[in-house]
């Protein structure tokens, strides 16, 4: 391990410039781009500034400093990086992430970036203007440290008094730990001087230190009215740190939180909010391995109010003891619109459960890899019947075969709203195809009618085909991969690998490094 930070001299990073503005013109012209001296060495500052500051970055570990070739390695590699998708865009004059044009927003979503105090200050130049009345700022794709951080702070500082919407999702990424939380204090204590109406915490690993490190944004928001802890590492912990700290929901819409590591103990901390929040309107806890307590407890927390227009709960082992629960809470939802129980496991007895309490104005429901046969079909058919509005239906992965295929139809014949119905992977033969076919005949905005991976026989495929093509539906059908010789041993067919790019930044990589000789 080196023992001191990688760093370049100001005679070796002007070298790297001019052979960079040398290659950005080599490139251009063999690709038919017209690119002057004058571009071409601007575009060479402003690459190397950033592969400059990503190896600077990169160099520092928890445990002290890499190597000075590594370092170098991934220098040259970013700068080539960079360089050929300037080339490719076949302009390299825009040297930040795209902003928005619109005066009461900044996006800075773009290439990913390191930032240091300098870059930052350019970023942020419209929240640092004099007078400037941004009310929406978007930081993710761009990774702060401690300066660049001091520099978000003092930008929102200056537009506190118009600021309500916050995404700070994906800004830490690549720093080292204390440096990550010590950002993310500097950049939310800066908001806690701001009444926010939305805040995006997503894609940061965060986890129970990186929540605490982010109160000062959450904990005095009282007209909150969404927030998002998406893939943050929010463990039981984390979550019962969340719940802590978000004691003003009375005013919170929407709460999302999705492929964490919550547990039941998680989502009962979680449940805690929604039972403070009587106006939700949209909650997403998915991926977030939540089983029957947890569900039972958040089931119990969305009784709190009635307003629910979207729920998420899926891909969580909450199994059919969580149903009971949450068909309570579903029967006092009647504007919910949308509702994703996908991969819950909820089986035939789940489900029979859930479909009696669906509401009415349901458009889109999503139950798919749920091990429902033929038998817990016949229930979710027979309520179906009353969702005249349901625009998408989702049963993906599941065993219904023929006659639970055929009890969808008798159910889908009464949709005329009908644009998705997804039915892949179900063990479907001819007879069942056939009935969904007729079935969706009726339906004139159906855009897509997926029967992947059944067992529909050849005839069968032909027959559901003719019946489509009369109605003026036959581009809705998918019918990849379909085995229409099931009963018999099939060929599982040949994987096709990937092939992976990447020879061209590799070899401009090498070319830099060695003709800047660094």
């Amino acid at each position: 391990m080196a023992d001191k930070a990688w760093s370049l001299s100001d005679e070796q990073r002007a070298e790297t410039v001019s052979r960079v503005a040398q290659n950005i013109e080599s490139l251009a012209f063999s690709r038919g781009i017209e690119v002057n001296d004058a571009e071409a060495r601007s575009i060479a500052n402003a690459v190397e500034k950033k592969a400059y500051t990503t190896a600077s970055v990169e160099a520092t570990t928890t445990t002290g400093f890499r190597p000075h070739e590594e370092a170098l390695k991934s220098y040259a590699r970013k700068l080539a990086a960079l360089v050929l998708d300037k080339v490719k865009a076949g302009s390299g004059k825009a040297q930040q992430g795209e902003a928005s044009t619109d005066s009461t927003e900044l996006d800075l979503v773009g290439d990913r970036e390191f930032l240091t105090a300098e870059l930052a200050s350019e970023a942020l130049a419209p929240l640092l203007a004099t007078g400037s009345a941004i009310t929406k700022v978007k930081l993710s794709t761009k990774s702060f440290g401690r300066d660049a951080a001091e520099v978000a702070a003092k930008a929102i500082a200056n537009v506190a008094s118009s600021l309500e919407h916050a995404d700070l999702s994906d800004i830490i990424a690549g720093r080292p730990e204390a440096e990550a939380l010590e950002a993310m204090r500097i950049i939310c204590g800066a908001l806690a001087q701001v009444q926010l109406r939305s805040l995006n915490l997503s894609d940061n690993a965060l986890g129970e230190k990186g929540v605490r490190a982010c109160a000062a944004a959450i904990s005095g928001q009282a007209g909150l009215q969404r927030l998002a802890f998406q893939n943050v590492g929010c463990s039981i912990r984390a979550c019962q740190a969340v719940a802590e700290l978000m004691q003003h929901s009375g005013e919170l819409r929407a709460l999302h939180l999705y492929n964490n590591m919550s547990d039941d103990e998680g989502a009962i901390a979680i449940a805690q909010i929604l039972s403070r929040a009587p106006i939700m309107e949209d909650f997403r806890m998915a991926s977030s391995r939540v089983g029957a307590e947890g569900g039972i407890a958040l089931a119990q927390g969305l009784s709190a109010g009635s307003s629910l227009l979207k729920l998420d709960l899926s891909d969580n082992p909450m199994t059919a003891e969580v149903a009971p629960a949450l068909a309570d809470a579903l029967r006092s939802q009647d504007s919910l619109q949308v509702l994703n129980l996908n991969d819950v496991a909820l089986g035939d007895e789940g489900i029979e459960s859930i479909a009696e309490a669906l509401p009415a104005n349901l458009v889109e429901l999503h139950l798919a890899l749920n091990e429902v046969t033929a038998e817990g079909t016949a229930s979710l058919a027979a309520a179906l019947g009353r969702l005249g509005r349901l625009q998408v239906l989702g049963l993906r992965e599941n065993e219904l075969e023929n006659d639970g295929a055929a009890a969808v139809a008798a159910a889908v014949a009464r949709l005329p709203q009908l644009r998705v119905l997804d039915l892949a992977q179900n063990q479907i033969g001819r007879i069942g195809a056939v009935a969904l076919a007729k079935a969706v005949a009726g339906c004139a905005q159906l855009e897509r009618l997926d029967l992947d991976e059944n067992q529909i026989s050849e005839g069968g495929v032909d027959q559901l085909t003719e019946i489509l093509e009369r109605a003026g539906l036959c581009k809705a059908l998918s019918l990849e991969d379909n085995d229409p010789d099931a009963d018999e041993e099939g060929d599982d067919g040949e994987e096709e690998g990937e092939e992976r790019g990447g020879a061209d930044i590799d070899d401009l990589a090498a070319a830099l490094a060695n003709k800047a000789q660094i």
